[in-house]
């Protein structure tokens, strides 16, 4: 007799331990269903930075085709800058390619993967960008100091583009910054 009562609590913590498993195993399921909707907006937000840059180059291609003949740049100016949007949007492309809904379903390893080789890459981006605006910006300087009326008005126009070069820089800083803290948030939540 004393063996029943002895096996009874024995079954009882059985069956509360197996409760209790399936209660970590839903809550396990629940923390990485909320992980994983975080890296979504995330990912969101990352790529909405990059649909803004790509937006603010086809305004800079549309410009070189409608305004800047207004202002007497050469033709090889244009195409230039035009050549320069297109390789920026397609380093854009290329670096966020891989930050898509595929990857964001697969395994947490691959999307830290992913989180970290973007993040490198806006590391590296930024040198070859500023590299490229200052090559840009010398080029127009030179059209614009051979094309203009007087000395004042080349001056005038270098200097307004010279205040929107920096306006346009910090911007593109500050979006620099968020998709690198983005990318760090992801790693930072996966890894933990």
């Amino acid at each position: 007799m004393e063996n029943f009562e002895n096996t009874q609590p024995l079954e009882e913590l059985r069956e509360q331990a197996a409760i209790l498993k399936n209660k970590l195993d839903k809550e396990n399921i629940v923390n990485e269903e909320v992980l994983r909707n975080a890296m979504r907006h995330k990912a969101r937000t990352i790529n909405n930075n990059a649909w803004i840059s790509v937006a603010a180059s086809a305004f800079v291609i549309l410009m070189a085709f409608t305004y800047f003949p207004q202002l007497g740049l050469s033709l090889w100016f244009s195409v230039g800058t035009v050549i320069i949007m297109l390789v920026c949007d397609f380093f854009t492309w290329k670096y966020h390619k891989n930050l898509n809904q595929k990857t964001l379903n697969s395994d947490l390893l691959t999307v830290v993967k992913t989180a970290k080789k973007l993040k490198e890459n806006y590391r590296n981006w930024l040198k070859y960008g500023i590299l490229l605006f200052v090559v840009w910006f010398i080029w127009y300087a030179i059209e614009m100091g051979r094309n203009s009326q007087s000395w004042k008005e080349a001056l005038f126009t270098i200097l307004f583009l010279a205040v929107g070069g920096a306006l346009g820089m910090v911007i593109g800083f500050r979006m620099h910054k968020k998709v690198i803290d983005t990318c760090d948030e992801i790693i930072k939540q996966i890894e933990e």
